[in-house]
């Protein structure tokens, strides 16, 4: 499985990708960025690569870039916001929105048990990819094109201060509750439906014995950090409900 004797047909079909990211270099490096290390099943021979080398260079590009941009931005943020703010921007659930933008998971190479599972799919691996791609584009097209690339697609969400899209709502929930009493949410699972590759799991987040929010959403997961957001939004009902209960 050298890198050497790729299939032609695998290389052509990253035409259309490559078009989508004004691709100008070598399309085996743009392969090997969408090349998970299940690919080789246990048997990674010399020349075979993964884009885990590229994903760790794409990683350290994309967080000074927007570091850089937040800097420039925000002059009078301290180092807290300026950190909190850029761990929202680059966080898993971004890069994973912004690779399914690209169509990325179409293009990910895994092995077959993994993409029988829809696993190309998943936050994660379309996140190292995106990392990946950009550490590729690097190498491919030099500093000046990946931070072209870059600032375009996170332009909008550095003039809108990232708002609250990847809050983390568990952890602020937490907390919450922390000032409220000794008492602990709980999220419970409620359904999960559909084939194991396509799965939606419903769940309720209760507390003091009452279901404060339920949400769906493709793992469990991300359910529970939905149910947070709508509990987190709906506080104002539910703490002054329970402080007079």
């Amino acid at each position: 499985m050298n890198t050497e004797g790729v299939n032609k047909s695998r290389i052509d079909k990253l035409g259309a990708l490559a078009e989508k990211l004004n691709w100008l270099g070598d399309l085996h490096l743009l392969q090997q960025a969408l090349t998970h290390p299940t690919y080789f099943e246990g048997q990674k021979m010399p020349g075979d690569e993964d884009n885990q080398r590229l994903e760790f260079l794409g990683d350290s590009i994309l967080g000074f870039v927007v570091a850089r941009e937040l800097f420039k931005r925000n002059p009078q943020a301290d180092e807290g916001y300026l950190s909190k703010t850029r761990a929202a921007l680059v966080c898993e659930g971004s890069l994973a929105d912004l690779a399914r933008e690209l169509g990325l998971g179409d293009y990910i190479l895994m092995g077959k048990g993994s993409l029988k599972n829809g696993e190309q799919n998943r936050n994660s691996i379309l996140a190292d990819a995106f990392e990946a791609v950009i550490g590729a584009m690097y190498l491919a097209q030099g500093q000046e094109k990946v931070e072209a690339f870059l600032l375009a697609r996170f332009t909008t969400e550095l003039e809108e201060k990232v708002g609250d899209r990847y809050e983390d709502y568990k952890g602020l929930m937490q907390m919450l509750v922390q000032t409220l009493s000794e008492r602990h949410i709980t999220y419970q699972l409620l359904s999960a439906v559909g084939p194991s590759h396509q799965r939606t799991f419903t769940v309720a987040l209760v507390y003091c014995g009452e279901t404060l929010a339920t949400a769906s959403g493709p793992s469990k997961k991300e359910a529970e950090q939905k149910a947070a957001r709508l509990a987190w939004q709906r506080q104002d009902e539910w703490v002054a409900r329970l402080a007079h209960g």
